[in-house]
């Protein structure tokens, strides 16, 4: 099958059973189409998340990543977090960071007049991992981006090793449908037009326009 990133023919593999494919063209490792999810399974996994505003610890997690991109942004620039869930929290503190900050996720806060709209920055947290067609997302959020303006993407890499995949913590979430690593990050850069700012082991990605 094709990967879903680049388009480029896909090698099958298992790990621990669950069927997936490898693309040795871009790196970007996708779980096979018959295995997706359904919305509504997707739906009810994410209800079980408890990223709440009020967890400390989820909030140094996000913190992290936020203070590593936000350099990348035009002060009080324009913000979609894309993919906010049912707690937008990033855009919360995206907010408090001096940013005008739009929620957008296709379950929980579904208006799409962000669609008519160009950007500064588009922050993807946690979110390329659930994505079932990643490239049409990242080429349609790419041409929402003005002169400058940055996607910031947080993802883990995939393992250097294929037998740590099996093992892999970030494997067993069941929405967790396609992984990348370094090399697919820079490869989709290539394919969208987009500067490579930061690619950074263990989950960083800044692409500009």
């Amino acid at each position: 099958m094709p990967c879903r990133l680049c388009g480029e023919p896909t090698l099958p593999f298992a790990a621990s059973g669950t069927p997936y494919e490898e693309c040795p063209s871009c790196g970007y490792v996708q779980l096979v189409a018959g295995r997706l999810p359904s919305i509504e399974a997707e739906k009810n996994r994410y209800l079980l998340h408890q990223n709440s505003s009020g967890d400390q610890g989820y909030r140094k997690f996000i913190k992290e990543f936020l203070h590593v991109a936000a350099p990348y942004i035009k002060p009080g620039g324009m913000v979609l977090d894309f993919g906010s869930g049912p707690q937008p929290v990033p855009a919360g503190m995206l907010s408090d960071m001096g940013f005008t900050v739009t929620a957008y996720d296709p379950l929980f806060a579904p208006v799409e007049d962000w669609r008519m709209r160009t950007w500064d920055a588009i922050v993807l947290h946690e979110v390329a991992e659930h994505l079932a067609q990643p490239w049409q997302v990242f080429a349609g959020l790419a041409g929402l981006l003005v002169p400058g303006g940055v996607l910031c993407i947080r993802t883990r890499f995939l393992p250097v090793r294929r037998e740590s995949f099996a093992t892999w913590h970030y494997r067993s979430d069941e929405t967790h449908v396609g992984f990348f690593s370094a090399r697919s990050a820079r490869s989709m850069a290539v394919r969208l037009g987009l500067s490579p700012l930061l690619i950074e082991d263990p989950d960083r990605i800044i692409l500009a326009r």
